[in-house]
């Protein structure tokens, strides 16, 4: 392609995408780079790896998630909706795969190996699952024939054992809440909502009663107290946004890193409390509440049913696991190891982000937004016919 050819191409997409957003997630990403960059030497230390060990595996997954999320940024929501059903299918291959041969880490088997990285597939359910069921709930409202609120419950009722079977319990919540939300924004009935909401009640209560691993958790939670690792890390967390207070002790000056086994992943919100302070903590919930807005705002100027769907179920998902990482380093819910989106180390998770938002700045492009339109003027032409 000549130079001229390609500096327009890229013009046109930066041009049509939403730019703030795109900034916003490069400020997100940039923030937790800094931080991969202060907190994971130690835990590679006591791994008996070279201290840059995770370092450089972090930037090969920042460049790879970079290609991947403007790659995805550029395709048409057709294109965005084949292989999402064709990622559906993929991705439940390799999650019955991994309770096979997965790694076995903390008691949980959700990861398998290749050429010395480990890839968590249940992590690429979440983005692919909210362009699904959102095109499969909307399809229903296109032709009522279609029962696309059954199959799209299906798709999401087959995957709930197998997560339960690693178990990961974390990505069930937000799979299934997810879901219910997007029923609940394309405009199931109330009656609805509450059956399936009191049904999610019953589950909890259910894995509560059978599932000590969970009962466990949610006990020592209620207790407040215990010497096991988990409230170990907690306490170490607590005492770093004490020791941080407003602006923090400095870059490098930490020692939760050190003591935290945690501290790159699950605890890394700790991390930056007390090196930086709770301002720059404050920075990132607002980055990431600048995000779900925009996007949010974008997909509602379309009109699209789709995009609203999808966008909402991506954001939501993005919104409830940074949540549940800052309040899992507070003690305002039981330990759940879930990694905060851009900011902690992981490899999975880091890679299903920037696919879920190269999937919003598609979705929100201005040229996606004016085939929406298009494609939701037809729909109710024929359906006042």
């Amino acid at each position: 392609m000549p130079r001229n050819s390609f500096a327009s191409l890229v013009k046109k997409w930066f041009m049509s995408i939403d730019s703030i957003s795109l900034f916003v997630v490069a400020g997100l990403v940039s923030i937790g780079t800094w931080v991969s960059i202060a907190s994971t030497p130690s835990v590679a230390m006591k791994l008996g790896l070279p201290p840059f060990h995770f370092v450089k595996q972090h930037m090969i997954i920042l460049l790879i998630s970079i290609i991947v999320m403007i790659f995805v940024s550029f395709l048409q929501i057709n294109h965005i909706k084949r292989l999402s059903v064709a990622g559906y299918f993929g991705c439940l291959v390799l999650v019955i795969l991994t309770l096979a041969i997965g790694s076995e880490i903390k008691g949980a088997k959700r990861w398998l190996n290749f050429f010395g990285f480990s890839m968590q597939p249940s992590e690429f359910f979440k983005p692919i699952l909210a362009v699904t069921n959102a095109w499969l709930i909307t399809e229903q409202y296109r032709d009522r024939k279609f029962p696309g609120i059954m199959v799209s419950g299906i798709s999401v009722l087959i995957i709930i054992p197998v997560l339960l079977l690693q178990p990961d319990i974390g990505m069930t919540v937000t799979i299934f809440s997810s879901w219910i939300g997007q029923l609940f924004i394309s405009g199931l009935s109330t009656i609805m909502l509450i059956c399936f909401l009191l049904s999610a009640i019953g589950a909890l209560f259910g894995l509560y009663f059978t599932v000590p691993h969970v009962a466990n958790r949610i006990d020592r939670f209620m207790m407040s107290g215990g010497e096991d690792a988990d409230m170990y890390q907690v306490q170490k967390s607590l005492e770093a946004f004490k020791s941080g207070g407003l602006f923090g002790k400095g870059p490098g000056e930490g020692v939760i890193k050190t003591m935290v086994p945690d501290s790159h992943s699950d605890f890394v919100f700790s991390v930056i409390a007390e090196e930086y302070g709770f301002i720059v903590c404050s920075v990132i919930i607002a980055l990431f509440s600048i995000l779900i807005v925009r996007s949010m705002m974008r997909a509602t100027a379309s009109s699209s049913i789709f995009s609203i769907c999808a966008t909402f179920g991506i954001v939501f998902q993005l919104g409830l696991q940074t949540l549940i990482n800052a309040a899992t380093s507070l003690n305002l819910i039981p330990t759940k190891g879930m990694t905060m989106p851009f900011i902690s180390y992981g490899g999975s998770s880091f890679l299903a982000s920037a696919i879920s938002v190269g999937i919003l700045l598609a979705i929100t492009k201005r040229q996606s937004m004016m085939i929406a339109e298009i494609q939701q003027l037809k729909f109710i032409k024929s359906s006042k016919r």
